[in-house]
């Protein structure tokens, strides 16, 4: 009865190490004033779970000025719009007049990684979205992954 009692007890005390791991991502510490230089995007548009569009593009290179006034400045291809910015914790929220590859820039961004030189956004969003190769729209999720280095 005695082994009985120390097999749960100690079942117990694992069930109890394993729960308090979280996996959780870390709250970043910094916040991501400053100029950033984009070098990727990745895009996945998904419908009903299955995807049926994705770009990678390595030439992706916008400017995002983040300033500590609660301003934002895109600059890309030429273009630039001002909006504000507010991060709480991984959350980056944008509020911005402009687009790219014909998608609002304005929304809620998980801050995947931020270090003094790289700044990595993640967004998800459940939308109606138009094909820019033939013009079809596709109700579905767009996954997109944007990548930045710091500008010194």
């Amino acid at each position: 009865m005695k082994n009985r009692m120390n097999a749960w007890l100690l079942l117990g005390l694992l069930v109890t190490g394993f729960s308090a791991c979280d996996d959780d991502d870390e709250e970043v510490s910094r916040t991501v004033e400053g100029r950033w230089q984009g070098t990727r995007l990745e895009l996945t548009l998904e419908a009903f779970g299955v995807p049926v569009r994705s770009e990678d593009d390595d030439t992706f290179n916008a400017t995002l000025d983040f300033k500590e006034n609660g301003s934002v400045t895109i600059e890309d291809e030429g273009q630039s719009a001002t909006g504000t910015w507010v991060q709480n914790g991984n959350t980056l929220t944008l509020s911005v007049n402009y687009t790219i590859e014909n998608i609002s820039i304005s929304g809620d961004y998980t801050i995947k990684e931020l270090s003094d030189t790289k700044l990595t956004l993640y967004a998800e969003r459940d939308e109606t979205y138009e094909d820019p190769d033939t013009g079809i729209e596709i109700d579905g999720t767009l996954k997109a992954t944007l990548y930045f280095t710091a500008i010194p």
